[in-house]
């Protein structure tokens, strides 16, 4: 099964050019089983702006016209696609992952369940997940976590329990490439207990003090795959 970690250029609230990157990304990388893209990917990591009525307004739900595009996109390039996003379940906002398949079924949606992701100030609509979920695709089983979720022993502490054969992380991560390469040992070692390959996709944002884009494969508490931080593209990792 070949999989793409795609480190790719996000712009804060602006739907059309992330959905114009993971369509260049699905044309660009045939032979490819899933492409996975990072944290809050379609909108942004800072694409919301705390104001209920104006997020309400940008966020997605899982049945409308912009899920149903990235579907299409998906069924007609015959690529699975993973991509963070803002998920609206009325009154509720979060902060999700949705995997589609390369048929163009949505297969799962992941909502973030630890708090990092939202300002303090930030009102009771604003929600984390409730559970953790694994999924099945090309006959394999995968499990997501978003960003700061594998920081939590708890929630660790679940998906230790789970037999998995790859765990997609998506994250959005604004290190600098030097504290990057003094970083990377402590993110092997924090999900060396996981009982799989632990893909890691971070997103670029071509501004000061944002992410630096790059990906990692982490396992058994060592770096086996690496798109180098400051990078833009795909790493490509094939799970036997």
């Amino acid at each position: 099964m070949k999989i793409g970690l795609v480190a790719a250029t996000m712009l804060d609230n602006n739907l059309d050019h992330q959905i114009n990157q993971i369509k260049y990304f699905l044309q660009r990388c045939k032979g490819y089983d899933l492409l996975c893209f990072g944290e809050s990917f379609l909108h942004g990591f800072e694409g919301l702006t705390w104001d209920y009525s104006l997020d309400r307004k940008r966020a997605l739900v899982i049945d409308g016209p912009i899920t149903a595009k990235l579907q299409g996109l998906a069924k007609s390039n015959a690529c699975g696609l993973s991509c963070g996003f803002i998920e609206r379940s009325d009154p509720y906002i979060y902060s999700s992952n949705m995997v589609i398949d390369a048929q163009g079924k949505i297969i799962n949606v992941y909502r973030r369940v630890t708090r990092g992701w939202k300002e303090p100030t930030a009102g009771p609509a604003y929600r984390e997940g409730e559970e953790t979920s694994n999924f099945n695709y090309l006959g394999r089983r995968f499990a997501t976590a978003i960003c700061g979720d594998l920081w939590d022993d708890a929630v660790l502490a679940e998906y230790e329990k789970v037999e998995l054969d790859a765990f997609l992380w998506p994250v959005y991560i604004d290190y600098s490439v030097e504290k990057w390469r003094v970083e990377f040992p402590e993110y092997a070692e924090r999900v060396s207990s996981l009982n799989c390959p632990v893909l890691m996709i971070n997103s670029f944002v071509s501004h000061p003090k944002r992410a630096e884009g790059g990906c990692a494969v982490f396992q058994r508490g060592k770096v086996i795959g690496l798109l180098p931080p400051g990078s833009r593209g795909v790493l490509e990792f094939k799970l036997s």
